[in-house]
């Protein structure tokens, strides 16, 4: 599925690609997802820290940074065609504090007026074939100029992402930037404060561990203090118990 949601549809209907060469430093993927032509129960999309822009049908649209789950459901037979950003990538990219759309999904139109039209015009709506809608996709958001990263903010993303990683204020040491000042850039890059992103980046890792270990283990491995940090976290996040959670994800 689209981002990382839990659903009992067919893997295969999800393909994930790298970005062509001349957005990889912007890009962390590009992917597809074929909806079956069946109706679809909604699935439960987890916070992941990323942001996407969609292409689905004669719409393009922004899918914001969650700070919970969302529940979704897609038309049956729709085809959707997106790009993820690198982390800190998107704000220099849309052009806009991501604060601004923290949880929602934003026609890229309403947030970038006639401009989004240089954007949609150059996609290939004829296409059917996924791999071709990629392709046209990538050109298109490659003609606004590649998306770059701000290397502070993908700095504190990919130490967030460790389980060791270090407090807030140690963080903004280690970055030479005032701890306010790094609240205030991680809501703008990420959509939320450097806690916040802390936590579901932990609830990713937890989600990574190999399922044949015990639950407690996964937790300790993934930077839990214990079992109840986990339900605690999982529950913030998901509404659902750590045990609830992995049931729907792998069906």
């Amino acid at each position: 599925m689209p981002r990382d949601a839990t659903s009992d549809l067919p893997p295969s209907a999800y393909r994930e690609v790298a970005p062509a060469a001349p957005l990889r430093a912007g890009l962390a993927c590009a992917w597809t997802y074929q909806a079956p032509s069946r109706p679809a129960a909604e699935v439960l999309v987890i916070p992941d820290g990323c942001v996407d822009l969609i292409w689905a049908d004669d719409e393009v649209f922004v899918a914001g940074p969650d700070p919970i789950a969302q529940t979704a459901s897609i038309a049956p037979g729709a085809l959707l065609t997106a790009i993820r950003f690198a982390p800190g990538a998107a704000q220099a990219f849309l052009g806009l504090p991501l604060r601004n759309i923290t949880g929602q999904r934003v026609a890229l139109r309403d947030l970038w007026g006639r401009r989004a039209r240089r954007l949609t015009d150059g996609l290939a709506f004829d296409a059917a074939d996924p791999a071709d809608r990629l392709r046209s996709l990538q050109h298109a958001v490659a003609r606004q100029g590649l998306p770059t990263a701000d290397p502070a903010m993908r700095a504190l993303f990919t130490r967030l992402a460790h389980s060791d990683a270090a407090s807030p204020a140690r963080l903004a040491r280690e970055l030479g930037i005032g701890e306010r000042t790094l609240r205030r850039r991680c809501h703008d890059a990420f959509g939320y404060g450097p806690k916040t992103l802390a936590r579901i980046l932990r609830l990713q890792r937890f989600l990574r561990t190999p399922a044949d270990l015990p639950l407690l283990r996964r937790a300790l491995d993934a930077g839990y203090g214990d079992a109840s940090h986990l339900v605690r976290d999982t529950r913030l996040l998901t509404g659902l118990t750590p045990t609830d959670l992995l049931a729907q994800r792998h069906g």
